[in-house]
């Protein structure tokens, strides 16, 4: 799994919109055909849960660090809002295509000369 702690600056409301729609699509609970497929739906709506308690946390650190940027317990707000954001950044890792790769250097024929 690709580690992504570099990217945990970048904590902002559109990031974590970004972050959530890829994984609400990467974690979509999938058509009921057998009791296999019924199994992994639940998984997947559990994943889906999870995933929206982890949005509604940042988001609520995020409320409260715009209206109430002096809070005594902001900083305690902002370490468990950095923890659940860092867990979706690792679970979108999983996936190749996640948004929030680290830039790749360029190529040496798009490289600029000198």
């Amino acid at each position: 799994m690709v580690a992504l702690r570099q990217t945990v600056q970048a904590m902002t409301r559109n990031e974590l919109d970004i972050l959530a729609s890829f994984l609400r699509v990467r974690l979509r609970v999938p058509a009921l055909e057998s009791p296999r497929s019924a199994a992994g739906a639940a998984t997947a709506a559990r994943r889906l849960r999870a995933l929206e308690q982890a949005v509604h946390g940042i988001e609520a650190y995020l409320q409260l660090a715009a209206h109430q940027p002096t809070q005594p317990s902001l900083h305690t707000e902002e370490q468990g809002a950095r923890a659940l954001w860092q867990t979706l950044l690792d679970l979108a890792a999983l996936w190749p295509d996640h948004p929030h790769l680290p830039p790749s250097p360029p190529s040496p024929a798009t490289r600029p000369a000198g």
